[in-house]
């Protein structure tokens, strides 16, 4: 069998563990810490000659007109622009973000980072503490659910009124965000919406201190100067548990390896 060349690039901590993982006596892997692909990203590739490559979650920059030595690569990607998947286009590609064994469990480490990033910031305890969540997809399902058996008081809101319905049916006090019938003036405030839904007619909604899991750029249409605290935490689980959050990646690359 043909030794096989994998090149594994990202800052996020968990693809330098991966890396790791998936060495084998038949697979030489190598790892790019970078977040842009430049002229030297164009040089390694053209030098090392990969079968795969594999991407980090949020797209990297590009800083070259053309990508060099890909044309028989097998991509595993994480999110694309649009100038990614045209660049991409003849290529082979597989999405582990789309993978739902490899979602499922990155939503419970998500939550797990949310749950220490809380307790260094704001050096409470969760229990009693009331948590208003934007949101109702994996993650928001995953911290719901832990913030709860930790005894916290949790409300959903979302625009869904299948996420809003269903969240009632879990038990949880549920709002459509869109009636603007809520607010928090007290408590903490998270967002899961990957998208830029707090514009100037949500700001009175919404407190002074927000946290936000969705991805980059977060949830704010308006200026994070106008709130009082604005923290956006893209990759936790990379960030508190990049040994489990690669051991989740590498098995679902596996079992696409294995299809």
């Amino acid at each position: 069998m043909e030794n096989e060349k994998w090149l594994v690039i990202g800052e996020d901590s968990r693809l330098k563990e991966l890396a790791t993982m998936l060495r084998s006596p038949s697979r030489t892997v190598f790892y790019k810490r970078t977040s842009v692909w430049n002229e030297e990203l164009n040089k390694l590739v053209l030098e090392f000659q990969p079968n795969k490559i594999i991407l980090p979650i949020l797209p990297l920059k590009i800083e070259v007109e053309q990508l060099y030595g890909i044309s028989q690569v097998k991509f595993y990607t994480g999110r694309l622009t649009m100038h990614w998947k045209q660049l991409l286009e003849k290529n082979e590609t597989n999405c582990y973000l789309q993978q739902e064994s490899f979602i499922w469990q990155n939503a419970r480490l998500t939550a797990e980072g949310f749950i220490a990033t809380f307790y260094g910031l704001e050096q409470k305890c969760i229990y009693g503490q009331n948590f208003t969540i934007a949101g109702f997809g994996r993650i928001a399902k995953m911290l719901a659910s832990l913030l709860v058996k930790m005894g916290a008081n949790v409300h959903i809101v979302a625009r869904s009124v299948v996420q809003v319905s269903e969240a009632k049916a879990y038990g949880y006090k549920a709002s459509d965000l869109d009636d603007r019938k809520w607010s928090v003036h007290d408590g903490i405030f998270i967002n899961t919406i990957p998208a830029k839904w707090i514009t100037e007619s949500f700001q009175d909604y919404v407190p002074a201190v927000l946290y936000d899991l969705a991805s980059e750029p977060g949830c704010l249409d308006i200026d994070a100067d106008q709130l009082q605290t604005y923290v956006l935490l893209p990759s936790l689980p990379g960030k508190y548990f990049a040994h489990n959050a690669a051991e989740i990646l590498c098995k679902a690359i596996e079992e696409e390896e294995n299809c």
